[in-house]
């Protein structure tokens, strides 16, 4: 098989890369995998957003026509947004401006949007939780924010797991 992998950043890893914080995740690890997938003849095509809307976005039905099988496999980058008043203020940012903008700075990489989402001195409310609320925690902390207050969606769980939600379930 010819294998062809478009990708519409400028390094190939999706949300690994751009969503995943460099101290929960080298991505030296990632670019390894890259280099073994590259060297076994996969062919990598950077800044190429299939189906996108912007200048130089690509088609998927021009891709399907160039090949005999396509698979779209784009990452969940749209936050769940809360319809509050006060939602369009200044200074409020979903996770996915927040880190892969930090991750485009750690790497050195260039950031397109010239107002850097910074937590340095700042106080920062994170709403929300899992691995994306941790990683924008985590973030924050790193850029010296002055205090961080945390708000999770879901009900706190139960000190104690029920007989009828053994591990690894969600307690």
């Amino acid at each position: 098989h010819d294998v062809h992998v478009y990708e519409k950043n400028a390094r190939p890893g999706g949300l690994l890369v751009y969503g995943i914080p460099d101290f929960k995740m080298e991505k030296d690890i990632i670019a390894r995998r890259v280099k073994q997938m590259e060297a076994e003849g996969v062919t990598f095509h950077y800044g190429v957003h299939v189906g996108g809307t912007e200048q130089g976005a690509l088609d998927p039905r021009e891709l399907h026509s160039q090949y005999d099988a396509v698979a779209l496999t784009g990452g969940a980058e749209a936050g769940r947004d809360l319809p509050i008043p006060g939602r369009d203020l200044d200074g409020i940012h979903f996770a996915m401006d927040f880190l892969p903008q930090q991750n485009r700075r750690v790497s050195g990489e260039f950031i397109a949007d010239n107002r850097p989402i910074l937590a340095a001195g700042k106080r920062v409310v994170v709403i929300g939780g899992g691995d994306t609320g941790s990683d924008c925690i985590g973030t924050s902390i790193r850029h010296g924010c002055k205090n961080l207050v945390t708000f999770e969606i879901v009900p706190t769980p139960p000190n104690e797991r029920m007989g009828n939600n053994p591990w690894p379930q969600w307690p």
